[in-house]
């Protein structure tokens, strides 16, 4: 089993790319056969000077195919073999053979048609299988198997359950269907009730599944005759918060009847699935946290004692934020105790909106953690949400001010268009075409740079990061409308109509989305049923300003 002659030997081999063998033949002599740095073996290959002839050219074990002496004789052919120890072949063996269906997106038309086209909405999304695939698809055949069967099982809190429904449903039959409320959960605590063989098990939630089967379309769990299932609670993590502290409690307390009844330790009626956790004993105690507050305390000024603060509660699942409060509250409030002449309840507010207002910069808020009533940070003058507050605070720099005066006649129409659409309050969709190099870039900056001198909000967005970099204010389109990355399962933006970055949207004047033609057609459909939404209007884009921009 000999590779070659190629290289200097012969030049035209089939092998050969940009002058060298694709192969990495001849190979060095080896002592003994070892492992590379990616996992493929590099084979013993002796010089003991044995040489053959082939095709008029001298070759020793340099030239050497991995080869099975067996193999070759069983069948009669050409087989090489390589050792395979890498990770690279659970991609290949997995990974690869389930990874879909090849897909091509095609519209059919007349030959000759002379009316427009709306790409967007025409083009058709398609996929071709082969014959033998197509066939084992017919017949239903399992494409893998996992043994034992496993079911994930719902977990969310009291009148939090997901419901789903089609746009054209009435919402009060929605509202009003017992079925539809029903969840595997919900039903789990009433088998408890009534079900004797669930009494009598006293089974733990993930245990259920060992006894009974869940049927989707009835929304009820049934005995199971036989079979070998295991139940998997789905996950919920810490900064889930109070989901968190019920999985926990689902995964040790057997025969709950009601989320009331996890909450109820003898007798003794918890507030919360965090509290009752605690009094199970399921938590840890919060003592090394209090020794490193202790510690910061001798040494750190107030601002970084609510950071750190701040800090402990997102990343380190504190068991009794309040209690930790209590305790370190008064160092945490020193500098406004002795820079104000406020009463101590408005001072604490204050701590309190600061240190809320370091928790809203990592993606949580001081009431996910029980710490105080709503009431207490409540203000008179209700707070800039910490989006706006950020847009508001971006500078217009001088260079994108004077930019305004060196537009061009074609980007200064576009220019007073869209302008003219911001301030007069009326709707508006804008798509700015053009090759790299011709300006667009240029005319967003004079856009931006015109409106946010005007203590406006405008939303400078891109499909890539490249792209959204060179953009004052930048952020990517994705990160800024919460889009999901499989638009395929997930069709809508993760934005609640009460948040932040709702407000945000509401209030800004203008949205820009540069290098629009390279996002998915659902990303812009997710953009524009979000904003229609969230602003309550059926109007294109809910009746923003929007400027989508690119080079198809």
């Amino acid at each position: 089993m000999i590779h070659g002659p190629c290289g200097e030997m012969n030049p035209n081999n089939i092998c050969m790319k940009n002058g060298k063998c694709k192969n990495h033949y001849p190979k060095n002599f080896e002592p003994i056969t070892r492992s590379s740095k990616d996992s493929y073996p590099i084979y013993k290959r002796r010089a003991d000077g044995n040489q053959v002839k082939i095709r008029g050219q001298i070759l020793d074990n340099r030239w050497v195919v991995p080869y099975n002496p067996y193999l070759l004789a069983k069948y009669d052919c050409h087989i090489n073999v390589e050792i395979c120890s890498t990770i690279k072949a659970v991609k290949y063996l997995y990974k690869y053979i389930y990874k879909g269906h090849d897909k091509i997106a095609f519209h059919i038309v007349q030959e000759n048609q002379s009316e427009i086209i709306d790409e967007i909405q025409q083009f058709q999304s398609a996929r071709w299988i082969s014959p033998p695939e197509a066939m084992w698809r017919i017949y239903a055949f399992s494409l893998n198997d996992i043994y034992p069967s496993v079911i994930h099982l719902q977990i969310h809190l009291e009148h939090q359950q997901f419901v789903t429904f089609n746009p054209s449903d009435d919402l009060n039959s929605v509202l009003n269907d017992p079925i539809r409320s029903k969840t595997m959960l919900t039903e789990f605590f009433l088998m408890n009730k009534s079900n004797e063989k669930a009494k009598l098990g006293k089974y733990l939630y993930k245990e259920f599944p060992e006894h009974f089967v869940w049927w989707q379309q009835d929304r009820m769990w049934t005995e199971r005759k036989k079979g070998n299932v295991i139940g998997r609670i789905v996950t919920a993590q810490f900064a889930q918060s109070e989901r968190y502290y019920l999985r926990l409690l689902l995964n040790n307390i057997r025969e709950p009847t009601s989320f009331e009844s996890l909450r109820t330790i003898n007798g003794r009626k918890a507030k919360t699935f965090r509290e009752a956790a605690l009094l199970y004993g399921l938590l840890q105690s919060d003592n090394n946290l209090e020794q490193c507050l202790e510690e910061a305390i001798s040494y750190q000024m107030p601002y970084s004692l609510r950071r750190l603060f701040a800090t402990i509660l997102t990343h380190c699942a504190p068991n009794n934020p309040k209690q930790l409060w209590e305790k370190f509250k008064d160092y945490m409030a020193e500098d406004y105790a002795k820079t104000t002449n406020l009463s101590k309840q408005e001072i604490f507010k204050k701590v309190l909106q600061s240190i809320n207002s370091t928790l809203q910069s990592m993606g949580k808020a001081i009431k996910d953690f029980n710490i105080c009533s709503d009431n207490m940070l409540s203000s008179d003058n209700q707070e800039t949400c910490r989006e706006i507050e950020e847009e508001m605070n971006i500078v217009v720099s001088e260079a994108d001010y004077q930019s305004i005066s060196l537009l061009s006649s074609e980007q200064k129409v576009a220019f007073d268009k869209i302008l003219n659409r911001v301030f007069s309050g009326n709707q508006g969709c804008f798509f700015i075409d053009g090759p790299g190099g011709t300006g667009k870039t240029f005319l967003y900056k004079a856009l931006l740079a015109a409106i946010r001198s005007k203590n406006y909000i405008a939303l400078a967005t891109a499909t890539s990061g490249v792209a959204a970099s060179i953009l004052p204010g930048d952020r990517t389109a994705h990160s800024r409308f919460k889009i999901p990355i499989d638009v395929d399962t997930y069709k809508s933006c993760n934005i609640g109509k009460q948040t932040g970055l709702a407000n945000l949207l509401r209030t800004a004047k203008l949205i820009i989305w540069d290098e629009a033609p390279m996002a998915k057609r659902q990303n812009i459909e997710a953009l524009n049923d979000m904003l229609k939404d969230i602003n309550e209007s059926e109007l294109l884009f809910g009746g923003k300003v929007v400027v989508l921009g690119g080079d198809f």
